[in-house]
């Protein structure tokens, strides 16, 4: 008599090859024929078995972009936790076959869910730098990126997105027809993430994921239409830096410019900052971004007092479940990290967020600070409104650079 096989219950989900296939069917030729989109494998020969693919993360839509340029390959995607608690996304991801992840801190869950996902044969796809990005600038990996390549032994796929910002930009809602670009590469061999250290990883990943070590020819991935540009783009860029003044700035159509002083600039198709006439700006958002970091670096160097933030505060009610207003109170910040005071469910409360654990703060167009600690999720929005959120989440950083006892990220735009 043959004994049944029991199969091993599997926290992590193979994602549903019938989406796939419909995801591919739709998108793929949407994408050629709305943003041209041009996917170049010329250096890339799929691994036979289990391989992790490392991507930089310019926008929402990344993971499609990806999921399309390896089908019929099919990803495990490590997903930042917070979008497991939206309501639509709490079934979806799981059905999708993501991997939840604490951002910014060691995760043993995702890590046996990864281990899991590789035994199978499987591939796991990881956006190393952690979030995407606020500038459209890259922001260096995660230090723990190189121990977990020497840990799984398997191939590494490198996956280069190059216009998804400027079409899908973090700063204002909607998208923008224009030009995208992947670019599928090997990276290294199993022999190469057992010769190579922890810290020789991470710079050939910062290396190929940023573009340094690029072969793609220098041309730039325009956008179609020339009209409102730079509209939202001060829910970015809030530090005038003429003038030396914080939010004076204000978009409109192409144009950006300082209401206290008159500095002024258009955008172009390729993302460009073009000074008008008797103005002087950083020629790209990312310069801009940049400029307004030094600007924080001087003043915390200069006087490092608390700042008090009023918020508000919501919360899912449950993993899934909708986000509601549950408190108002105050969320300090210092060198010793976040602080809430206040009022939370109908009780007084004293929440504390070491600088360590939060190295970097999300936030949404809404104007909302996010911070997910251990199995919850807390949305802070400032009383000063949507645009503030933009400096106090910049501060954070700042002082994540300056005071974290161990610094858990390669340097990207801080290591200027």
């Amino acid at each position: 008599m043959k004994k049944k096989r029991t199969r091993r219950n599997r926290t992590v989900k193979t994602p549903n090859g019938a989406l796939y296939l419909i995801v591919y069917l739709l998108f793929y030729p949407l994408l050629k024929l709305f943003f041209r989109l041009e996917v170049d494998r010329s250096e890339y020969h799929p691994p036979k078995g289990p391989f992790l693919i490392l991507a930089n993360h310019l926008a929402y839509m990344d993971f499609v972009l990806v999921m399309l340029a390896v089908y019929p390959h099919r990803l495990n995607a490590v997903t930042a936790r917070k979008y497991f608690f939206y309501p639509t996304l709490h079934r979806l991801l799981p059905f999708m076959g993501c991997i939840p992840k604490t951002q910014f801190a060691p995760d043993v869950q995702a890590v046996k869910g990864i281990l899991e996902v590789i035994r199978r044969g499987n591939r796991v796809l990881i956006f190393p730098e952690g979030r995407s990005s606020t500038d459209g600038a890259y922001m260096g990996v995660l230090k723990a990126t190189g121990k977990l390549v020497k840990k799984l032994e398997v191939p590494v796929v490198s996956c280069q997105l190059d216009g998804a910002y400027t079409c899908m930009p973090y700063w204002r809602r909607g998208i923008r027809l224009g030009r995208l670009r992947v670019t599928l590469s090997n990276l290294f061999d199993p022999e190469d993430t057992q010769r190579l250290t922890v810290d020789e990883l991470n710079d050939q990943i910062n290396a190929r994921l940023s573009g340094a070590d690029s072969r793609i020819p220098e041309k730039p991935l325009t956008l179609f239409r020339a009209r409102r540009l730079a509209e939202g783009l001060h829910n970015v860029l809030y530090f005038c830096t003429v003038c030396k003044r914080e939010f004076t700035l204000e978009t409109e159509g192409n144009i950006i410019h300082c209401t206290a002083c008159g500095n002024a600039a258009e955008m172009d198709r390729t993302a460009k900052l073009n000074p008008l006439p008797g103005s002087a700006v950083p020629e790209t958002i990312d310069k801009w971004h940049r400029a307004q970091i030094a600007h924080e670096m001087q003043a915390i160097h200069e006087n490092m007092a608390p700042i008090k933030i009023p918020v508000h505060v919501r919360m899912p009610a449950a993993p899934g479940k909708e986000m509601k207003q549950c408190g108002q109170g105050t969320l300090w910040l210092d060198a010793t990290g976040w602080r809430y005071e206040g009022m939370l469910h109908g009780e007084t409360v004293n929440l504390f967020f070491p600088i360590e654990t939060v190295p970097v703060i999300s936030y949404d167009a809404a104007g909302h600070l996010q911070i997910c600690a251990s199995s919850n999720f807390y949305m802070f929005a400032p009383e000063g409104g949507p645009r503030t959120v933009v400096k106090y989440a910049l501060i954070g950083e700042c002082l994540y650079w300056r005071y974290a006892p161990l610094v858990q990220i390669t340097e990207g735009y801080f290591g200027m």
